[in-house]
């Protein structure tokens, strides 16, 4: 589970802005200090050279990052594959000089093929640009100034961050593994070699899935207070595309696709009841298939229409509570919490052993048909407790592939100016003590993941021509 605010900064993190002047010398290589800014905070430095030759410039960030990442073995492989850039260069930009202004293209991760408009003066030995989508939308914008420097000191940065994830971490224990204590010996390493915040970002989050855990990010975020990283802005970014959508799929089947728990709350709320109210639905399918998770506001908003009875969900400990493995009388002496939001939540976590989730029985009218749950290796976080609860009480039929093994609840922490951890402040068991991360929940019926709804019309079908 992961607050809100967290989900703007995985998108942002691959997209670098750059402009050169015209006036430089041909095959003459300039070196830049810039800031590449995403909107709400996002800003991402590094150092960017640029080279022109036969009226065309190309714009390159730092050399060999891929080998300051992960290290000269796995990148000369990666390379050999095809799966690395030439040279270990993240960024590469190339285009043509007009006058003072360059226009370039790029192909940049996530928002694919770009344009890039800028302007310099020479002067001031200052760079200004900005890199457009087809339709003329800014995606973002760089500020970039002539220097020396090669690369950013984050001597003091990466010993904070592994005090703030040691501080916090949902158990102490972990810290013992042998896992642990190697990605803080290579964590180091990368912060010592480390040129710029792409490596930096990078580097921390391929080394992250070693890990016994779950959930531990390195993201760019704001420079502001905690309590202020759960903001209205989210909800303003995520709410121009639907995270709900509804389909009847016969007289009798209705279908909602949840795309994700971070910004559906309002949305479930408001689909939700028409199809309770709708006597003629019989079935109803749930999709869950690449639902990363997010807020547990949303996972009530779904449970209050779909649960008949009370259904325990499991135990959230805390690193405030000595235990080991999966201990129920301890866990059972947790308070239960009935979250009015996901903030509220996180709060509580923060300064409690911990708590147990219950889904109480609603007093609004649910849905009593039969439900279908359609799960892949992207269903993962706040989705699998509801998946889990839903198969373990036969409730739901579970159809798909196994889910991520992504479940524990995460909260965000910043550390030093922009650079802020995602960090899980408290691990998760199911109230029969299956802990689900790194582990997931297989479904009762496996197919692939894109027959899955198929397969469930399948068994509607065949069990209306039965009757």
């Amino acid at each position: 589970m992961q607050n809100n605010t967290t989900m703007k900064f995985f998108v942002l993190n691959f997209v670098l802005l750059f402009l050169f002047n015209t006036s430089l010398a041909q095959n003459n290589p300039s070196h830049f200090k810039s800031d590449i800014d995403f909107g709400g905070g996002t800003v991402i430095s590094t150092f960017l050279d640029v080279h022109t030759a036969k009226n065309q410039f190309t714009i390159t960030s730092p050399k060999n990052a891929d080998v300051r990442m992960m290290g000269g073995f796995k990148a000369r492989l990666g390379r050999l594959a095809g799966k690395l850039p030439k040279k270990g260069t993240i960024i590469r930009i190339k285009g043509t000089p007009k006058s003072d202004s360059l226009f370039g293209e790029a192909s940049i991760p996530v928002f694919g093929k770009l344009s890039f408009k800028g302007t310099t003066d020479p002067l001031k030995g200052t760079l200004s640009g900005v890199f457009l989508k087809a339709d003329g939308t800014s995606v973002g914008t760089v500020q970039g100034v002539s220097s020396a420097e090669d690369k950013f000191n984050y001597s003091t940065l990466y010993p904070q961050l592994l005090k703030t994830i040691r501080d916090n971490i949902y158990s102490k224990n972990v810290l013992q593994t042998k896992e642990w204590k190697k990605f803080e010996k290579e964590f180091e390493s990368l912060g010592k070699r480390a040129h710029d915040d792409i490596e930096l970002f990078f580097g921390f989050n391929v080394l992250t899935p070693k890990l016994p855990f779950t959930h531990l990010t390195l993201l760019i975020g704001e420079d502001q207070a905690e309590e202020e990283a759960i903001s209205p802005d989210d909800e303003k970014q995520v709410s121009t595309n639907k995270s709900v959508i509804f389909e009847e799929k016969n007289d009798s089947t209705a279908y909602l696709q949840i795309k994700n728990f971070s910004s559906s709350a309002e949305e479930l709320a408001a689909v939700l009841p028409g199809i309770v109210a709708n006597k003629a639905y019989k079935n109803l399918i749930i999709d869950l298939r690449n639902n990363g998770g997010g807020g547990i506001d949303a996972a009530f908003a779904l449970a209050k229409h779909i649960v008949t009875e009370d259904l325990e969900v499991g135990y959230f400990p805390t690193n405030k509570l000595p235990y080991i493995g999966y201990q129920s009388e301890l866990f059972r002496t947790l308070n239960e919490l009935q979250p009015k939001s996901t903030e509220e939540f996180g709060n509580e976590l923060k300064r409690t052993p911990g708590v147990k989730l219950i889904f109480r029985k609603p007093v609004n009218p649910v849905f009593t048909g039969k439900l279908y749950v359609l799960t892949n290796g992207g269903t993962g976080s706040t989705c699998e407790p509801i998946v889990y609860a839903l198969k373990n009480n036969k409730k739901a039929t579970i159809i798909g592939e196994r889910t991520a093994g992504a479940m524990l609840a995460a909260s965000p922490f910043f550390v030093e100016r922009k650079y802020m951890l995602l960090i899980p402040i408290a691990d998760f068991y199911t109230n029969d003590g299956v802990r689900l991360d790194k582990v997931g929940v297989s479904p009762d019926i496996e197919v692939k993941s894109e027959d899955a709804d198929e397969k469930a019309l399948e068994i509607i079908n065949n069990e209306v021509s039965v009757k």
